[in-house]
């Protein structure tokens, strides 16, 4: 499922932050019982991988839900 997203994304590697304009939120499977929620920047300039387990990803969803 490939989600279209507006806004930016910041991300921290090795003490060093950038801000990417947002493009994509895409959920995979990457094993039996996880997922993984791979983010794309605008113009592929930076892409994170995140792997969830199911009941991780279940409570981000809850908690996306109660925030809204």
């Amino acid at each position: 499922m490939k989600m279209m997203w507006s806004g930016n994304i910041t991300l921290k590697m090795d003490e060093k932050e950038d801000t990417y304009l947002l493009d994509s939120i895409e959920v995979k499977r990457y094993a039996k019982d996880a997922l993984a929620l791979e983010i794309t920047s605008k113009r592929q300039r930076a892409k994170a991988v995140i792997p969830l387990s199911r009941q991780e990803c279940k409570s981000l969803v809850v908690e996306l839900t109660q925030s809204l």
